[in-house]
């Protein structure tokens, strides 16, 4: 299961939606309750202009024959010590979360910004969420699929790649300017003579960060 989503986010990362899409239906068909598979599976149909594909039939396994046949299923250890019908530990502090620290609330809000179309709100607040659960795969995808949205975003508000773009201060203006330094970098490349395209290929950042970085030049008008 975990295989088949890793390599659907890689496929997905490489921009091949058929690759993405087949292993995550499998996905889906081993595990028809996770969530996660059921958002990245959308997304994907959406992008690739087709229609939702309906999940595929769950067949219930072999019926178990024998003395545990009828035997009702037992619990799994837990590892708790439970001394009454209470199985709240009697000893040490109970420690309760804050809803709005809680990760799986973070991730619900997270998914709501997504759904929402406010993709800077749930690219924050998923990053929240995988710095205290770094090693959860959906999260992970959640964050991939908000990156993609991000990057097309930019995209549509920078608009013809193949355009030359200048400066639009001086240079006594652009030292008196806050920049990152991948955003001083990009900025010096501006000359008039390069498009957007060169500029891209150029950039030290990826792809997407450096469309993040062309469109908020053009936004705060530092550059045209």
């Amino acid at each position: 299961m975990t295989r088949l989503l890793k390599r659907g986010l890689n496929h997905y990362g490489l921009g091949d939606l058929d690759g993405a899409i087949s292993c995550w239906e499998q996905a889906r068909a081993l595990d028809p309750e996770n969530q996660a598979v059921h958002d990245y599976l959308e997304t994907a149909y959406e992008e690739n202009g087709g229609a939702r594909k309906p999940p595929a039939p769950v067949t219930a396994g072999p019926r178990a024959t024998g003395p545990a046949a009828g035997r009702p299923a037992q619990p799994a250890p837990t590892g708790r010590i439970v001394t009454d019908d209470d199985d709240t530990p009697k000893s040490g502090p109970i420690i309760e979360f804050d809803a709005e620290d809680d990760p799986d609330t973070q991730l619900q809000l997270a998914l709501q910004s997504y759904k929402e179309g406010r993709f800077d709100d749930a690219w924050r607040e998923l990053n929240d969420v995988a710095k205290s659960q770094p090693s959860r795969l959906d999260v992970q995808g959640y964050l991939q699929l908000v990156r993609n949205e991000r990057a097309q975003t930019w995209a549509k508000e920078i608009g013809d790649q193949g355009r030359v773009l200048r400066r639009r201060i001086s240079t006594a203006e652009i030292m008196k300017l806050k920049l990152k330094p991948d955003e001083g970098f990009m900025l010096a490349q501006v000359d008039g003579r390069l498009s957007i395209a060169d500029l891209i290929s150029l950039s030290t950042s990826d792809r997407v960060r450096t469309l993040e970085i062309i469109a908020k030049l053009i936004r705060d008008q530092i550059i045209e």
